[in-house]
């Protein structure tokens, strides 16, 4: 079974290559390209400053990207992130299991980080309580079918009444990590 942590990395993985893939331009969008606009929006979904990467794309498709439109990039993007670097823009992604809070100029980060970690805690408790309720089928299934053994059958039965009591604990993380997020 994949633990939380397991799956925070593969999800981190897969969003990585997303965003990656997303990035490739044609030569007909470099040539096009408002950099203003295109650092804005980057800026604005939370992602990393992307101009390495659509530079290189460009080059790919001998396209020369200029000074003023890698500094147009920029200025959008430092735009962008005053968008996204908002409490609510920050809780709403963390309690969606990301957090891209690093992204946000340092002396913003202190005052968002309450949000992140609220909204972390939220989707962890959230995502403990789906796995435990996950586990919990499967082993009623597998003490279902007849051809469980009676020694098998024990340890479920053991591991169900473990589960209860973690499950118990989960919902209490999840009330107190409601309460933070209450209070912020």
């Amino acid at each position: 079974m994949i633990n939380i942590q397991q799956q925070l990395t593969i999800m981190v993985i897969i969003s990585s290559a997303l965003l990656t893939g997303c990035q490739t331009m044609s030569a007909g969008e470099c040539q096009t390209a408002d950099w203003n606009k295109i650092g804005q929006q980057d800026g604005n979904a939370g992602r990393v400053d992307n101009i390495g990467d659509r530079v290189d794309s460009c080059s790919k498709n001998a396209v020369v990207v200029t000074p003023n439109n890698i500094h147009a990039y920029r200025l959008g993007y430092a735009q962008g992130l005053g968008y996204y670097c908002q409490p609510h823009r920050i809780l709403d992604d963390a309690l969606a299991g990301r957090n891209h809070l690093d992204i946000c100029p340092l002396p913003l980060q202190n005052g968002l980080y309450p949000f992140a970690q609220a909204g972390q805690r939220v989707y962890q408790a959230n995502q403990k309580i789906d796995q435990l309720h996950s586990e919990q089928n499967s082993l009623s299934n597998e003490l279902q079918d007849k051809k469980t053994s009676e020694t098998r059958s024990k340890e479920i039965r053991r591991r169900q009444y473990q589960l209860t009591n973690e499950l118990q604990d989960a919902v209490i993380e999840l009330r107190q990590a409601r309460i933070m997020l209450g209070a912020l």
